[in-house]
């Protein structure tokens, strides 16, 4: 490939890989080595494909960098510039500190790809054992589990993606740790990067117009923590300026607006920046913002950067795709009764008493049958007592005789017993029963490698049928990949599990999996006639 496809971040000359003298490239997302008489690389490797780098000892002979990969595998460049031994280890540390500051950037990119592909397996245990029984034994790669396998739950994981919020608390979260040089040390997060730029809109500017034409990600978050701006409830000296002093302006005109406009909390007063507790009439004086000469400045600034804070918060959770320049045409909101909503803060409906329950209503569907009262049956056919005598006569008489012919005398006693030897598992009449006998004997751990296995050939079958009929390419390609997946998948986890039943209970595994064997059967023919019409 061609340097200049690229941007090179750092170039060395004289720099050696298995004895041939080449340039070594750093570039911004991989490394490269290309031989001084070409002009392509003849090796290079991807940020993303380095696991590590080392570096020969000092008092060694040779200055050497060793680029070590994921997959064990390794790379050693030999610095011989003739300037000397001392020429040859700048040029190496040139390279070795490049590599400290790109490699990181790139292994987080690795480590979040790969926490979202563990939690997806482990959300969804089908999918997780397909990718055992076809990753792990080396029956297709990992690429194509993901591309191919995996790619509905990945849609639907993402389908259901979430606005996340704000915490309130999110700067105190920020816990600098001494580095052992009289100097702090900040571990920023994703997240906390991503709510700083919610909540201050004017970093996020300053962030968007130096990184990284004018500076790199952590010399700008090393200035935002030095900065008066991070520290601006400290006291500084007048005409201090950093990069930050713009946005400190922005927030005073925010704040500023806030004031004048107001907030849709009544019970927030957001106008008082005075540290007394003692209210109206209790013999205090209440210090309002245009009384600064009675108030402590330090006070002031804190009490006005909590409210800050604060309204910059709220913001992002109910305009979080407004900045502060469009914050005057929002329509002005409605005034609301305080009393009204703290009573319904303050009251739940599953705490009350439940509601009394309404008496069932009573349908009439004939009033004078109400009104009137019982009547007199209007028929007297009664039967007599010895009408009564007679018929319980009759009826003992035919239960004798239902009793007589209920159970007619159909096969001897030595019958019987011969007929149920003969249906038993074992008998004369059973020889065809060994498929049932071999289900009862098979345990639950049997059972469950047989529902992973179908629920493996199920999903490689379904892809295998959906390149049917291949009508392009790319579905050409997709038939044959999936036809010899399958017969891996035959040879590598059908064979052995059948040969294993066999083994441990009884002769006549196969027919537990005589099932899949027919499904793998009729895949194999129906591509077999496909490659027979092409021909």
């Amino acid at each position: 490939m061609s340097r200049s496809s690229e941007d090179v971040l750092l170039q060395v000359a004289q720099v050696k890989y298995k004895k041939y003298e080449g340039i070594l490239f750093v570039m911004s997302e991989r490394i490269g080595w290309m031989p001084g008489s070409k002009s392509n690389f003849s090796v290079a490797h991807k940020y993303t494909e380095i696991k590590s780098q080392k570096i020969s000892p000092e008092g060694k002979s040779k200055i050497q960098l060793q680029i070590v990969l994921h997959d064990g595998n390794s790379t050693t460049f030999h610095f011989v510039n003739t300037g000397g031994q001392g020429a040859q280890v700048a040029d190496r540390d040139k390279v070795k500190e490049k590599l400290v500051e790109l490699l990181p950037m790139f292994k987080r990119k690795i480590n979040k790809e790969l926490e979202e592909k563990n939690k997806t397996l482990s959300d969804n245990p089908a999918l997780l054992q397909l990718y055992k029984d076809l990753v792990i034994t080396q029956i297709i790669t990992a690429e194509e589990f993901w591309a191919n396998h995996a790619a509905e739950y990945i849609k639907q994981k993402q389908a259901v993606k979430q606005e996340v919020g704000v915490a309130g608390s999110f700067l105190a979260e920020i816990k600098p740790q001494a580095d052992g040089a009289n100097g702090l040390k900040y571990n920023l997060t994703p997240d906390i990067i991503e709510s700083i730029f919610k909540t201050y809109p004017a970093v996020k500017r300053k962030h968007t117009d130096n990184v990284p034409n004018k500076l790199s990600e952590q010399e700008f978050w090393t200035k935002f923590f030095q900065s008066h701006y991070f520290h601006r409830d400290r006291v500084h000296a007048q005409g201090t300026k950093d990069l930050f002093t713009e946005c400190a302006r922005d927030d005073d005109k925010s704040i500023k607006k806030q004031l004048e406009t107001g907030v849709n909390e009544t019970l927030a007063d957001i106008t008082s920046f005075s540290d007394s507790t003692l209210a109206i009439g209790f013999g205090g004086v209440v210090d309002t913002v245009t009384n600064a000469a009675s108030q402590n400045i330090v006070h002031q600034n804190i009490i006005k950067r909590f409210n800050q804070h604060s309204i910059m918060v709220m913001e992002t959770a109910s305009h979080p795709s407004v900045n502060d320049e469009n914050i005057e045409t929002q329509p002005a909101p409605v005034p609301v009764n305080s009393r009204k909503r703290i009573l319904e803060k303050a009251t739940f409906d599953d705490l009350g008493a439940p509601d009394a329950k309404k008496p069932a209503p009573l349908t009439l569907s004939r009033l004078e049958r109400y009104f009137t009262g019982p009547t007199p049956a209007a028929s007297q056919d009664y039967l007599t007592q010895d009408e009564l005598h007679k018929s319980r006569l009759n009826l003992q008489q035919e239960l004798k005789v239902w009793t007589a012919q209920r159970n007619p005398s159909v096969l001897s006693s030595s019958a019987a017993v011969s007929v149920l030897g003969d249906l038993s598992p074992g008998g004369a009449m059973m020889v065809g029963s060994r498929q049932d006998l071999l289900a009862e004997q098979c345990p639950l751990s049997v059972q469950s490698d047989l529902r992973h296995l179908y629920s493996s050939v199920c999903e490689l079958i379904r892809h295998f049928w959906d390149a049917f009929p291949p009508t392009s390419p790319e579905l050409a390609e997709k038939a044959r990949k999936m036809h010899e997946t399958l017969q891996k998948f035959q040879a590598m986890k059908v064979r052995p599990f059948e040969t294993e039943v066999e083994r441990r209970y009884s002769a006549g595994g196969g027919h537990i999996t005589q099932h899949i064997n027919m499904m793998l059967e009729s895949a194999y023919k129906k591509y077999t006639t496909w490659i027979n019409r092409k021909r």
